[in-house]
């Protein structure tokens, strides 16, 4: 049996439901599957583990055909410039997880990478395993358990029934088990997750019957030495200098925003906020800025509660 690693996760609490544990299920063939699961545990490494105490389970069996056709053409289009394609791409390649990195890994050039040009191609790897869960063997599936463990071994059964649909274990891409309640504490820097750069990816999943608060603080430069330029999590209540609104397309300078996919609507959180209603999705934060984001500096630190949500990994 492979070593528990363990590292500090935000607080997960008990799964959704009692009755039946609802869960979310990534098929190799891109399909997703969700519903309440009929079994109680799962087999990871020869020993049974409790789904309700389960955040997620990452499978790293070799790509399928599917993923296979998929991963070059992601890897391509995450070192190119179009940001909207780009963004797509590496979302794909978060979400088929491990069989990405051995092709990713060889797709880096020994080079001095440059932050923030290059961060975003950089960064594929740790969204898809941190350093604490990382081992030489890459085909070691990933458990990830609710008192922050991380396995690295077997998943192998049982085969699964989900929301009425059979679900073999041979062909899970990654499982994830809802919770009643996710807390995290995120920190948004000003440069590094500008939204012109790339939006910090906060690990949750949510779904419909989510709801979403949270409040922020800290304080962020968009211009150095500018203090007409600097914000709070609200952004800018008057323009900077030089500068005719305090607004670019529609949102504050400054504001820390949020948003569900890498195509989703842009909303801002703000010092404080409060949503239900959301739509299904990855979560995503970002510091609004425009294309002139080089000399921004500082960072916002937001405390985060979701329910009725996927806890997919650490926040990236």
């Amino acid at each position: 049996m492979r070593p528990l690693v363990l590292y500090t996760l935000a607080l997960a609490a008990a799964p959704a439901a009692d009755k039946g544990l609802l869960v979310s299920v990534v098929l190799k063939s891109g399909e997703t599957v969700e519903g309440t699961a009929t079994a109680k545990s799962i087999t990871f490494d020869g020993k049974p583990v409790l789904l309700k105490d389960v955040l997620s389970v990452h499978t790293a069996d070799p790509a399928s055909p599917h993923e296979a056709s998929r991963i070059p053409m992601d890897l391509a289009a995450a070192a190119g410039t179009d940001r909207v394609a780009r963004d797509a791409a590496i979302a794909e390649l978060v979400e088929i997880g491990l069989p990405v990195l051995t092709p990713l890994l060889e797709s880096y050039k020994d080079t001095a990478l440059a932050e923030p040009k290059d961060a975003a191609y950089y960064r594929i790897f740790q969204r898809i395993i941190t350093g604490t869960a990382d081992s030489r063997d890459r085909q070691a599936d990933l458990l990830r358990t609710a008192n922050g463990g991380e396995l690295r071994g077997e998943l192998s059964g049982p085969d699964l029934t989900v929301g009425g649909k059979p679900v073999a274990t041979a062909d899970i891409r990654r499982l994830a088990v809802r919770r009643a309640t996710i807390d995290r504490v995120l920190d948004v820097h000003a440069l590094r997750h500008s939204n012109q750069i790339e939006y910090l990816d906060s690990g949750i999943g949510l779904t419909a019957d989510s709801t979403f608060s949270s409040t922020a603080r800290g304080f962020v430069r968009l211009s150095w030495k500018d203090d007409s330029w600097t914000s709070d999590p609200d952004g800018l209540k008057k323009p900077g200098g030089n500068y005719k609104s305090n607004l670019f397309e529609g949102y504050p300078f400054g504001a820390l925003t949020a948003r569900i996919g890498v195509q989703g609507q842009i909303w801002v959180v703000g010092s404080k906020a409060s949503k239900s209603g959301l739509a299904p999705g990855r979560l995503y934060f970002a510091v609004h800025d425009n294309r002139h984001w080089q000399n921004n500096l500082g960072s916002y630190r937001a405390t985060v509660r979701v329910t009725n949500a996927y806890d997919l990994g650490a926040p990236q």
